[in-house]
């Protein structure tokens, strides 16, 4: 199996973006990083039908491949990609990781999906552009934010919340 060099956030955001360009897409950096992204089968009998996403980790020479059901809200694909791509560069490629909604909860304690979620949230939400947008554009409305990083207000709010600009 190969193995995949861990990356932070911001060194994905450092290697596959253009600075300071927004909103970030998760898929054209999934696709700069040479993984396979595509649409998942939501008919696949053998497979978990409530499934909105899931990683394969890179085998025999074969890229990483990253599934998204691109039928879900666009929010929730962005997040379901970035949240799959937190699996990739985290080093959980010791297996197929198929997430349902449920691993995107809040209250999902399983490490490994917190871990992903956090990375994913990271990600499309960079706290050095967040800081940009409140700090010296006085942006702080949140649906306006929201808006701007192509995110859900529940996510923005929440990462709000974890860069202390809002008490939850």
């Amino acid at each position: 199996m190969m193995t995949v060099t861990t990356m932070t956030p911001e060194q994905v955001l450092s290697a596959y973006w253009e600075r300071g360009k927004l909103p970030i897409d998760p898929e054209v950096i999934a696709k700069k990083a040479g993984l396979r992204v595509k649409n998942m089968d939501p008919f696949r009998p053998d497979e978990d039908q409530n499934a909105i996403g899931a990683y394969c980790p890179p085998e025999n020479g074969n890229p990483a491949i990253i599934e998204v059901d691109k039928d879900e809200p666009l929010n929730r694909v962005r997040f379901t990609l970035a949240h799959e791509l937190g699996h990739h560069f985290l080093g959980h490629n010791e297996k197929l990781h198929r997430d349902t909604k449920k691993q995107f909860n809040i209250y999902n304690f399983d490490p490994r999906e917190s871990a992903a979620n956090n990375f994913a949230a990271k990600l499309l939400m960079p706290a050095q552009y967040v800081k940009v947008l409140i700090e010296n554009k006085k942006i702080t409305n949140l649906k306006d934010l929201a808006k701007i990083f192509n995110v859900s207000e529940v996510a923005m709010k929440i990462r709000l919340e974890k860069l202390n600009y809002i008490k939850s």
